[in-house]
């Protein structure tokens, strides 16, 4: 494993324990030489599955960071799962597993892509709202990883779900612009979705890691799920001011007063642990390869086709 920096401490309780145990591991003069073997052996199984550079030559440059990211991170995460401090995380992370089977559809309309990057950035415990990526940065940053990986996991880890208007295409990119932050950006789509003008996107974008490489664009990590809603017994593309309604409702629920960290905080967060998983899971409508339809809004029950109380109205 190497030798743990002794002045990298973490950031909350859960990675200093973590470092912690580890640094009483190492120095450790009698080691389970089984043990070793047997934890070797699995490390070495986990790293098989890391996308090889052949595969990741098929990806524009900028998603292919990512993607090769997220494959070293989760299996630092399975090794850390395993670890007693990480237990109210694991244990969470594999209950929302159980719970919505995270495949994509026409299995569950949680895509992995999605659930994977709630597991591992959202999902958080303890007053520090430590994740298994805010862990998993603490532990690089005291092995003395690599510079750039800790830099594409620290934006990873900052990452969150947004609501964003498409504003058009141009040169084969999409313009969207971000509710509440008004923020501007150009992505491209690795799902392929192109999408019209003024759909509304429920996504996660990963920005450029490196402004010094200029690439001059972000990347919707996540196939995009399309906001809906029912009219006229017909499923059409959600309103912007219909979504901004949503906002206002919801956002003095965060407690935050500055509007834009509220919203933040909320597109992060949610307003439980599963918020964001259960409104994908009750308003799915329906899909292609390259996009996912969503309907109604998380604090409308009925606008949301499998709800508990939509199920119960269509079988009354």
């Amino acid at each position: 494993m190497g030798k743990l920096n002794p002045k990298i401490s973490g950031r909350g309780p859960i990675s200093k324990k973590v470092l912690s145990g580890l640094r009483k591991s190492i120095s450790k003069k009698v080691i389970d030489l089984s043990e070793l073997k047997n934890a070797k052996i699995h490390a070495e199984s986990l790293e098989k599955t890391v996308i090889s550079e052949k595969e990741l030559s098929r990806f524009d440059p900028l998603h292919g960071v990512y993607v090769y990211a997220q494959n070293k991170i989760s299996i630092l995460v399975e090794q850390l799962g395993e670890l007693p401090a990480l237990s109210k995380l694991t244990n969470a992370y594999a209950d929302a597993q159980d719970l919505y089977m995270p495949s994509g559809p026409p299995m569950s309309p949680l895509t992995t892509s999605y659930f994977s990057c709630w597991g591992f950035f959202d999902l958080c415990a303890g007053i520090k709202r430590e994740s298994f990526g805010t862990v998993t940065i603490d532990l690089c940053r005291s092995l003395n990883v690599d510079q750039g990986l800790i830099k594409i996991f620290e934006c990873m880890q900052n990452s969150r779900m947004g609501f964003f208007v498409h504003e058009g295409i141009s040169e084969g990119y999409v313009l969207l612009r971000e509710l509440i932050t008004q923020k501007q950006i150009r992505v491209i789509v690795p799902s392929g979705y192109l999408g019209e003008s003024g759909e509304i996107w429920f996504a996660r974008i990963m920005p450029e890691p490196f402004p010094e490489l200029n690439y001059g664009y972000s990347v919707v990590f996540t196939t995009p799920y399309i906001i809906s809603e029912m009219k006229n017994d017909k499923f059409i593309f959600s309103s912007e001011k219909n979504c901004i309604l949503f906002f206002e409702r919801n956002l003095e629920k965060t407690k935050i007063k500055e509007k834009k960290c509220a919203y933040e905080f909320l597109m992060k967060y949610g307003l439980n642990r599963c918020y964001w998983n259960e409104y994908i899971f009750e308003g799915y409508v329906n899909y292609k390869h390259e996009m996912i339809i969503l309907a109604g809004f998380p604090d409308i029950p009925l606008s949301k086709p499998h709800s508990k109380e939509s199920q119960e109205r269509m079988g009354a």
